[in-house]
């Protein structure tokens, strides 16, 4: 029941605000508005003010705007009205691009506000993140164990693109599943280039098996840790022969050592260190007396710092949008990438369980991919109009009614063509159908 509800306030207050946008430009410049409806389906309530029918519908997934005279307008029986410049087409096309551009235009504000004050609350993510990325660990029989990357390693560059830290790393990859991709590394102060072919996980992304370091958070006095010479930021590579891939791997390793002396490989400042210890018994179990992982970067900002924060994000956002587009469009990244109304739905739902942050986040990422596809150059899509009405200023009058008519059928098969790739890779994703999928 939480992933419907979030669902449908997700959409819903997404496409409210987008159609929004649309409504506020065409009553700016007077033109005739005849239905400003919040959600779909058979009017439930409204209020009817001059021209306009504003009503509440019955399926809330959003609404929609009914403009007199616009390509989908079957709602001028008034004759009265004919000629009275107030209707869509009868304003100038400047008018009519910004009123298809102010839906899109509303998305982005809605995402910049949101991520405004959330950047303003304050809210945290994992600091490893941001870290410079160097290898922790390189999971056996993976593609980077293949191309000989090792612990210790740091990323440079992947495909000549600069890799400034994890976050970046981990998506210039996921970018590229089932090809060779050209991973430039720096090991013990000199700089290699490896070819390594990348896997691709049940989602279809890609992955070549490499992870983050874990980290010393604590290291706690008078414990073996200490004695040992462990220090904060000091990076556990591997307990005994046992590789650490995970903050969750540390303890099982310990308990397998027995009490025993073993050896930790640690990396320290560009560094590969062997430290040996002996864990302790502590309350029936042993351990070394750290504490690892779990360390939380806060995104905080006064006002202005804010506002940057959430251009920045919204702009980094909006690159991957297009970088993930151009991969699909030339069969680059698989359409099984991309989540549609299903996929939506359950990060909805996980998103509502991790808390009104999380939630927030997810609706300016949604907002923000809304807007973006709404400017693709395919009718009825905003970005169809806006071609067609850039393609009639460029030629300097209008296309036939002929013109149009192909343009928009057109437009109308490859949206529908594009719904059914969406929802095939939806359902693909299932646990019923997706094993009978290819």
């Amino acid at each position: 029941m939480l992933t419907l509800v979030s669902f449908i306030v997700v959409l819903g207050i997404i496409i409210f605000v987008h159609e929004s946008g649309h409504f506020i430009v065409a009553k700016g410049f007077g033109m005739r508005v005849f239905i400003f409806s919040f959600g779909f389906g058979p009017r439930l309530v409204g209020i009817r003010r001059g021209d306009t029918d504003y009503r509440i519908s019955a399926i809330p997934l959003g609404g929609y705007v009914k403009l007199e005279g616009e390509p989908e307008d079957h709602l001028s029986q008034d004759t009265s009205t004919l000629g009275d410049g107030k209707d869509f087409t009868a304003r100038p096309r400047w008018q009519r691009f910004l009123v298809y551009l102010a839906g899109p235009a509303m998305n982005a504000v809605l995402t910049v506000a949101v991520m405004t004050a959330l950047f303003t609350i304050g809210f945290g993510e994992p600091a490893s993140l941001y870290d410079q990325p160097v290898i922790g660990a390189v999971a056996a029989g993976s593609p980077a164990e293949a191309a000989g990357l090792r612990p210790g390693d740091l990323i440079l560059a992947i495909d000549g693109k600069p890799q400034p830290n994890w976050q970046t790393a981990l998506y210039s990859v996921a970018l590229r599943p089932s090809v060779p991709v050209r991973v430039r590394v720096r090991r013990a102060g000199e700089e290699m280039e490896v070819v390594v072919t990348s896997g691709v996980t049940p989602d279809k992304i890609g992955t070549i098996g490499v992870g983050p370091l874990v980290h010393i958070q604590e290291v706690r006095p008078d414990t073996p840790a200490q004695r040992a010479g462990l220090q904060l930021n000091d990076a556990i590579l591997k307990v005994g022969d046992q590789t650490i891939v995970e903050v969750d791997n540390v303890s099982p390793a310990m308990q397998a050592t027995g009490g025993r002396q073993t050896v930790l490989q640690i990396y320290r400042d560009g560094r590969m260190l062997e430290v040996p210890v002996t864990p302790a018994r502590v309350d029936g179990a042993f351990r070394i007396g750290i504490t690892v992982g779990g360390r939380i970067l806060i995104r905080k900002y006064g006002p202005a710092g804010a506002f940057v924060a959430a251009c920045r994000w919204s702009w980094e956002g909006t690159r991957q949008v297009g970088e993930v587009l151009g991969r699909l469009l030339t069969a680059r990244l698989s359409p099984k990438t991309v989540a549609g109304p299903l996929g939506i739905a359950k990060e909805s739902g996980n998103a509502a369980r991790q808390g009104g942050i999380a939630f927030f986040r997810f609706l300016a990422f949604i907002s923000l991919n809304v807007g973006l596809l709404n400017l693709f150059p395919l009718p009825p899509l905003d970005g169809g109009h806006l071609a067609i009405l850039a393609g009639e200023g460029a030629i300097r009058r209008d296309f036939s009614s002929t013109v149009k008519a192909w343009i928009l059928n057109a437009g109308a098969v490859a949206i529908l063509l594009l719904v059914a790739l969406v929802l095939y890779s939806d359902f693909s994703k299932t646990s019923l159908l997706g094993r009978f999928l290819p």
